[in-house]
């Protein structure tokens, strides 16, 4: 790419995604789709050659190989990778997410108008793809809706409803890392990071910056499809945010994952519930939940399990 004026800088990680690379570059490169303006480029930072030609593919049928660059990951981790693209970034933008994700209409366009409007670092809303027919398929569209209540009740000025008689407001809340826009920041990941979108929207808070919320930005999720996925994806996750707090990035106030703040949304799942069925799902939630936090603590306060050796690839999201 020539060195013109850019404007947002695209970050993608990937690993062996080669069957949805191309739709998650679509998604953005697509001009008309994203409502991206003329002066962007899209950099992605993947290990395997695999996911590399199918991006590569998916760039050149939409015209667009001079905004492309291809940053070669080591394969040291997403932290790693997300440094390397953060430094070759020319962008006064970040946009921030991953190569199993795409994203919805004016996705894009939607994250730099909170930028434009004084935010430093803006959250775009995950929404699941997958059906709410199966138990699992229901769970990861629970779990997705409840994130974006809270983030409305943090992170906008006037949240209505049920979010003012449970759930008490709070001055933070972090952004999801499937989609995420910040202003240029140099900010660096610790390498043995697992929460990266928990790591950054800490940093920045604790910087005095401002963290807002673009609700109609949206990237579609699939989310486990098993419960041996699901206890393996929600240990890093959840898990990660105990890792916080060796960073010195947390204060007692910005707490915002533990067993007990969960316990603020122990009406979400009976109240989402549409009929009998989803009804006996949100019941088995809990003892699902709470065997999370089990094991959670068994292995970091008991076992004093490694963080890093808890990152594993969940093949049913892909």
């Amino acid at each position: 790419m020539d060195k013109e004026k850019v404007k947002i800088s695209v970050l993608i990680t990937a690993w062996k995604e080669k069957e949805t690379i191309a739709k998650c570059i679509k998604c953005i490169g697509n001009q008309k789709y994203s409502g991206i303006d003329d002066s962007f480029e899209i950099l992605l930072a993947a290990p395997d050659k695999e996911t590399y030609e199918e991006a590569f593919k998916a760039v050149e049928s939409l015209g667009i190989s001079n905004k492309f660059r291809y940053i070669q990951d080591p394969g040291k981790g997403k932290p790693f990778a997300l440094n390397m693209l953060i430094k070759e970034a020319r962008g006064d933008f970040f946009v921030f997410t991953d190569g199993d994700v795409w994203f919805g209409t004016d996705a894009v366009k939607k994250l730099c108008f909170k930028l434009n409007k004084g935010y430093d670092l803006v959250s775009g809303r995950p929404k699941s793809a997958d059906s709410k027919n199966t138990m699992m398929g229901y769970f990861g569209n629970l779990l997705a809706d409840a994130a974006h209540h809270k983030r409305t009740v943090d992170l906008t000025k006037h949240p209505v409803g049920k979010s003012l008689k449970f759930v008490k407001k709070r001055a933070f809340f972090p952004v999801s890392g499937y989609i995420y826009a910040m202003k240029r920041n140099n900010i660096i990941f610790p390498e043995d990071c697992l929460v990266d979108d928990a790591y950054i929207s800490y940093d920045m808070f604790n910087k005095g910056l401002k963290i807002g919320y673009a609700s109609k930005a949206i990237a579609y999720v699939k989310y486990p499809t098993g419960l041996s996925d699901y206890f393996k994806q929600k240990k890093r996750s959840t898990g990660g945010y105990v890792q916080l707090w060796e960073y010195k990035v947390v204060k007692p106030e910005t707490k915002t994952r533990s067993f007990w703040r969960e316990l603020e949304y122990f009406w979400f799942p009976l109240s989402y519930a549409k009929n009998l069925t989803q009804l006996s799902w949100s019941i088995l939630l809990y003892p699902i939940r709470l065997w999370l936090w089990l094991k959670i603590y068994w292995e970091r306060k008991i076992l004093k399990k490694d963080f890093v050796k808890t990152w594993v690839r969940i093949e049913s999201t892909k």
